[in-house]
């Protein structure tokens, strides 16, 4: 089964209801096959609506406004079609990198109550598998990264998790972490709902604790090692790690739970800033997110 990699499949959902609530007709445009290399995975999905204006991309710039100009005419004639772009192409003027070909499906038959049973359950963090030409596409939910702790590393994490295309969650340990989080950009959460917080984690949930005061996150860790959360990192040295680790086995987790901690949290690269910690943390997530793909 194919993983949707689409970026922010969640909002191309959007896109496409919207559209057809307002215009009653879109295509939607999907990358069904690869011959070479291209920039964007197979099942990557462009939005083109009736007047050609277009949400996505499928091939970084090279040919987006001839398919969007195709999808007009296949939205017109009404019948859904595949077409390819580069390698041995019809479309003899349209040349895509490294002499690479692509093969393009186009869905003019949306269905509006189809596309908001699949948003919903998106919203509510359920995939959503969808047969589209010769493919099974499954969508994912949003990826969400959930915080817990305080100071200047949860702000430039959440900051830099929100313009990478994650959800984020914060549960901020205090009112000064929380005062600089602001509350209109992303969920802030007392601390006290972390155990409520902790039971919503699912499959396509990072956990990280950001404490400086250890001892307030062994609860949480306690708890979050037997969640289904993907990925799960705890700041701080070495040593504190291994204090953190002991602790915990203290409280009766076993070793091979404890293991799933990544402590120190963050990629070996020598960061030293809280912006350049935050950059270290969100590769290690996504690494393993990818890795799980």
């Amino acid at each position: 089964m194919l993983i949707n990699r689409t970026p922010t499949p969640r909002e191309r959902l959007a896109q496409a209801v919207q559209t057809l609530e307002q215009d009653g007709q879109a295509v939607l445009a999907t990358l069904v096959h690869i011959e070479g290399n291209a920039p964007y995975p197979i099942g990557t999905q462009m939005l083109i609506r009736a007047d050609g204006r277009f949400y996505g991309q499928l091939t970084g710039g090279c040919a987006e406004q001839a398919i969007a100009d195709q999808a007009v005419l296949v939205l017109q004639g009404g019948e859904n079609q595949l077409h390819r772009y580069g390698l041995d192409s019809p479309f003899f003027d349209i040349q895509l990198p490294c002499g690479s070909g692509i093969d393009v499906f186009f869905d003019c038959q949306l269905k509006l109550n189809d596309l908001r049973a699949d948003l919903d359950q998106l919203e509510n963090r359920i995939p959503v598998t969808r047969c589209i030409e010769r493919l099974t596409k499954q969508y994912l939910p949003t990826t969400r990264l959930m915080l817990f702790g305080q100071g200047p590393i949860m702000l430039s994490l959440t900051r830099l998790a929100l313009a990478s295309g994650f959800d984020v969650i914060c549960c901020a340990q205090n009112d000064a972490t929380r005062n600089l989080l602001g509350e209109h950009e992303f969920v802030v959460e007392p601390s006290a709902h972390a155990a409520d917080l902790l039971r919503s984690v699912d499959p396509f949930t990072a956990v990280v604790s950001l404490f400086h005061e250890h001892d307030l996150e062994i609860p949480i860790l306690a708890q979050a090692v037997h969640s289904d959360a993907f990925y799960l990192g705890a700041l701080g040295s070495r040593r504190t790690h291994q204090e953190r680790l002991s602790k915990l086995a203290a409280q009766g987790v076993v070793e091979s739970l404890c293991a799933k901690i990544n402590g120190p949290v963050g990629l070996a690269i020598g960061a030293t800033t809280p912006e350049q910690i935050a950059v270290s943390i969100l590769a290690e997530v996504i690494e393993q997110m990818n890795a799980g793909n």
